[in-house]
């Protein structure tokens, strides 16, 4: 027998394609006839169609080799950055906690000197108490200032819906010193809770009243 593959091998060593409908028998049909005319004009050996096919085949196992190393610092990556992402934010949190420690120490402090006082100085003495505890609560929003935190309370500003939440509805016209709301469209006319605000991101909308 010729070292020269015919088409008839060519299409013999083939693997089977299951046709599953006629237009795919058709194309197998197509695909077979081109593979037979290229063999027939192809000047190549079959020794030499072997050595390029092994050829081909070492290429193929190498590229397969680096997509998969690929495919590894890829994981690798992604397992470090999601690491690490979690260690910043640990650490975040860990700042926080340490700025607010000395708040909390003063809050101890307060809390003693509150127990300490006895029924005949206990009126004398809360004013002193409360005084305390605004600065304390200055301290404390000092403390979130530093990561950015704003605190969100004042009134008589227009109502914003991406930062208040309005809980409660007044007449503007009946409230005093609001000029007007029906004028000026809706502002802040108590402010229920305090909200706060980080750059552009709200972390807790402000619980207001509205006067319109």
């Amino acid at each position: 027998m010729s070292d020269e593959q015919t088409a008839e091998d060519f299409v013999e060593d083939a693997p089977p394609v299951a046709a599953e409908t006629s237009d795919e028998a058709a194309e197998v049909a197509d695909a077979a006839a081109a593979l037979e005319t290229r063999a027939e004009s192809d000047p190549r050996s079959r020794v030499e169609l072997l050595g390029e096919l092994e050829q081909v085949e070492l290429q193929r196992d190498e590229y397969l080799d680096d997509l998969r190393r690929s495919h590894a610092d890829f994981e690798n990556y992604r397992k470090r950055v999601a690491r690490d992402g979690a260690l910043q934010r640990d650490h975040g949190r860990a700042d926080v906690v340490n700025a607010l420690l000395d708040v909390l120490d003063d809050l101890d402090r307060v809390a003693a000197a509150a127990d300490a006082l006895d029924g005949a100085s206990l009126h004398a003495d809360v004013g002193a108490v409360a005084s305390g505890i605004r600065v304390v609560a200055e301290k404390a929003q000092r403390a979130l200032a530093t990561f950015g935190v704003e605190r969100v309370d004042a009134t008589g500003v227009p109502f914003d819906p991406t930062v208040h939440d309005a809980v409660q509805q007044v007449d503007a016209d009946a409230v005093e010193g609001s000029g007007g709301g029906d004028a000026t469209g809706p502002t802040v006319h108590q402010v229920l809770r305090a909200g706060y605000r980080q750059a552009d991101r709200v972390l807790r909308p402000a619980m207001v009243v509205v006067a319109q």
